[in-house]
């Protein structure tokens, strides 16, 4: 039973995570599993950790500045806590609702024609914009050892569109916290699951998933539209002994280029293709909680014009079966 409650939460983090912005605003696809054992109604709570400090042209490491630009990039710094429920009122349906809270540090160098560069730094913290998900799934086989799943979802403009400015200006609308726009979203996974032996000589479940996961976005804050994106996963848990699994995966990103709208900003520099490799672990800390963490490592990285990335991304989060 504690074997089925620990894989049971994986379904909470599933959702692949929202765009790039070209102030360097990141969430990145992952994959933590899905759903093998139904919970009327569980929690998440997890914590995002990604520092972007590096320049980047096409799949080049470069200086500040290395492309002209009216804004160089410096850093962005994002800490990303997301509140998660999942209900499920049958083996069939799962409807999901996911809210962030961004923290974030921006740093970047405005060149204006004829006058000094200007150093601008920004630190600010708000609501995002919410994401709901209804996912219709699928058993067959033997045990129900192999499930597809397809699903739908929307996210809503319930984050916070203004930060507070630094000498009249603020970042560009896809690096606040909320960026104003409405935007749907559909995919479809599958899980394939076989039996292994564990180290302790006992026989666990193995799972294989894969995921494809797109997304477009409407206009926001200023007529900003952020470019659509393609996501994929795919992953495994290795049981360890009945309360820890081993999870990695890898993880895919394809973005087109934004539309500025209104704003000053340069659509040359946005979009782009990232590749990661995530190792972590998952662990059934008590009766029906479980603790989570992975580390998210980038193994091919090109970006459109200059842009920031990140050495490595952190995800750590705790979810509870309610029901």
């Amino acid at each position: 039973m504690r074997w089925r409650v620990v894989a049971m939460f994986a379904v909470l983090a599933l959702l692949p995570q929202g765009a790039l912005a070209s102030c360097g605003s990141e969430h990145c696809p992952i994959d933590l599993g899905m759903l093998r054992e139904r919970s009327l109604l569980a929690f998440d709570l997890s914590q995002q950790y990604i520092d972007q400090d590096q320049p980047r042209v096409g799949t080049h490491d470069a200086a500040v500045g290395a492309l002209p630009s009216h804004e160089d990039e410096v850093r962005t710094v994002n800490r990303i806590t997301t509140a998660r429920a999942v209900y499920q009122p049958s083996e069939h349906w799962t409807i999901t609702a996911a809210l962030p809270f961004v923290s974030r540090y921006h740093e970047h160098i405005h060149n204006e024609p004829g006058n000094p560069s200007e150093r601008m730094r920004w630190s600010y913290q708000g609501v995002g914009d919410l994401e709901t998900q209804v996912s219709r799934n699928f058993a067959r086989g033997e045990e129900k050892s192999t499930r597809y799943h397809v699903e739908v979802g929307v996210k809503a403009p319930t984050g916070i569109r203004h930060v507070e400015e630094f000498n009249g200006e603020e970042p560009e609308p896809p690096a606040r916290p909320g960026n104003g726009a409405w935007g749907a979203l559909a995919g479809l996974g599958a899980q394939w699951t076989t039996t292994t032996k564990m180290p302790g000589g006992a026989y666990g479940s193995l799972p294989v998933r894969f995921s494809l996961m797109g997304r477009a976005n409407g206009r926001g804050t200023e007529r900003y539209r952020v470019g659509s994106e393609l996501q994929s996963n795919l992953g495994l848990s290795y049981p360890v002994t009945r309360s820890v699994e081993l999870l990695l995966s890898g993880d895919f990103r394809v973005r087109s280029k934004d539309d500025a709208g209104d704003t000053d900003a340069e659509p040359g520099h946005t979009g782009g293709t990232w590749a990661y490799v995530s190792p972590g672990i998952r662990v059934n800390a008590a009766g029906k909680t479980a603790l989570y963490g992975v580390v998210q490592l980038p193994v091919y990285q090109r970006v459109n014009g200059i842009n920031l990335v990140s050495g490595s991304n952190l995800y750590f989060g705790v979810a509870r079966a309610a029901l």
